[in-house]
Formats: C-alpha cells, sequence, structure tokens
C-alpha cells in the first residue's frame, strides 16, 4: 500500500511597486535597463487598482494561515509611505484575520526616521543592499551623477537600529570584492549584521535589437561575460 501525502507550501512572489526606477545606478545592475522593455509606458509604478488586486488575489492564492509579502525594486523607497499605508490597509481587508508579514529591500540611501518609524510600527523585515566595507561597496554601487554612496547606506542602517528595527544585507559579490572574504565576515560583524544573504554576479552581455545589453535567460550567441562577473574559482574560494 502507498500513501501520498501533500504539503501546503507558501506561495513567494517579489511585488516591484516602483518597476525599474531608482536613484542609483549600480554598475551590474540587471534592472535599470528593464524600462526599455516599456517605451510605450509612460508611468511604470504600480496603479492603485492593480495593487488592490494584487493583494486579494495574492492572499485568496495562498494555502498556509501565513502570507509574506516582499516588496522588491527598483528602489522601493521611490514609493511613498502613504503608499504603503494603503497596502496594509489591503492586506487586512482581504486577509479576514490570516498572519500577514511584510518584508522590503532597499538600498537604504533614502531612510528617514519617519520610515524607520513606520517598519518598526507594521513589524516589517528590512533587506539593505551593501556590499561589504567603503571601498568595495563605493566601487560599483554609485548615484546618478557618480558619486559614492556607502555613508548614506550606513547612515539609513544606523537609524534601522536607533528605531529597533529588524535587518539584513544583502551583498553583491562580484569582480572587484571577491578576492576578501574575510574582510566582507569582519565588516559585517563589526556593523552587528547577523543575516547576510551573497549574491554572486554572473552577467552575460549581448547586442540586442531591442537596446538592451544583458543576455535573457540561456541565451547563448555571442555573449561574452560582463566585466563585473565572478569566475566559479572566485566563488568557490570566497565561500
Amino acid at each position: 500500500m502507498t500513501t501520498n501525502f501533500a504539503f501546503a507550501r507558501p506561495m513567494y512572489v517579489m511585488l516591484k511597486p516602483a518597476g525599474s526606477l531608482c536613484n542609483l545606478r549600480c554598475k551590474y545592475c540587471y534592472y535599470l535597463e528593464k524600462d526599455k522593455l516599456y517605451k510605450q509606458c509612460k508611468n511604470h509604478v504600480i496603479s492603485d487598482e492593480l495593487l488592490e488586486k494584487f493583494i486579494k488575489e495574492y492572499i485568496e492564492a495562498q494555502t498556509t494561515p501565513q502570507v509574506l509579502f516582499t516588496w522588491h525594486g527598483g528602489e522601493t523607497l521611490m514609493r511613498p509611505i502613504s503608499f504603503y499605508k494603503r497596502a496594509l490597509e489591503l492586506q487586512r481587508i482581504y486577509g479576514r484575520g490570516r498572519q500577514i508579514d511584510n518584508c522590503i529591500q532597499t538600498n537604504g540611501t533614502l531612510l528617514t526616521d519617519e520610515w524607520c518609524q513606520f517598519f518598526k510600527d507594521n513589524n516589517f523585515l528590512v533587506g539593505v543592499s551593501i556590499d561589504g566595507p567603503q571601498e568595495f561597496h563605493d566601487e560599483y554601487r554609485r548615484t546618478a551623477t557618480n558619486k559614492p554612496t556607502f555613508v548614506k547606506v550606513m547612515n539609513g542602517i544606523n537609524l534601522l537600529n536607533k528605531h529597533g528595527v529588524e535587518w539584513n544585507a544583502l551583498a553583491v559579490v562580484n569582480d572587484y570584492n571577491a578576492d576578501y572574504p574575510l574582510e566582507f565576515y569582519r565588516f559585517f560583524k563589526q556593523i552587528g549584521c547577523k543575516y547576510i544573504q551573497f549574491s554572486p554576479i554572473v552577467e552575460r552581455v549581448v547586442k540586442r535589437e531591442d537596446g538592451l545589453t544583458l543576455a535573457p535567460g540561456m541565451q547563448g550567441g555571442d555573449a561574452g561575460l560582463a566585466d563585473f562577473s565572478i569566475t566559479p574559482e572566485q566563488w568557490g574560494n570566497f565561500l
């Protein structure tokens, strides 16, 4: 006799409320150029109507008591706090008593006391994109005018700590910083970060008719690695 067991698993979807809009111009960003895919659309942010539709249908699709919303970018804080307050209101309406949690990813440069208090009051988990110590971080994570961003990110982290907001780090491992894993570790330990996601960057560059430069999916052809990509050996040694 055989028995089949079905286990309910939560479905996780990243919601991009600001599309590819961002106040930074990180050299290795895969998403900035995606606005070229929608040249006919002047406004790339999610509409109020679509926000409500998504929240309603996303909650209804969950098979577990707990529902997790993951807000991602672009830069999520380019939408105002009022947008997220409306989202929380809709979650309460359509959640009908279910446990709903929120996590949000940000580059940290737009964090203020008001934002941090909002996250604290509503139990958000905040992910901060930071690529290690200042020299590593500022190599690729820069503003539209090519200015460094490390100091602003650290100011944002200090505000999160000030308000007691739970946060973790997302660090991109690239050709510039991959050879210094101990410096990475010591830096994050120094700033009190206990949860770190390392994201190795490997991008392929191609010539495309739509004006984009990054190869989609597993497209082959004459695609060559972007100069900021890491090698398999670097990634293995880093780990």
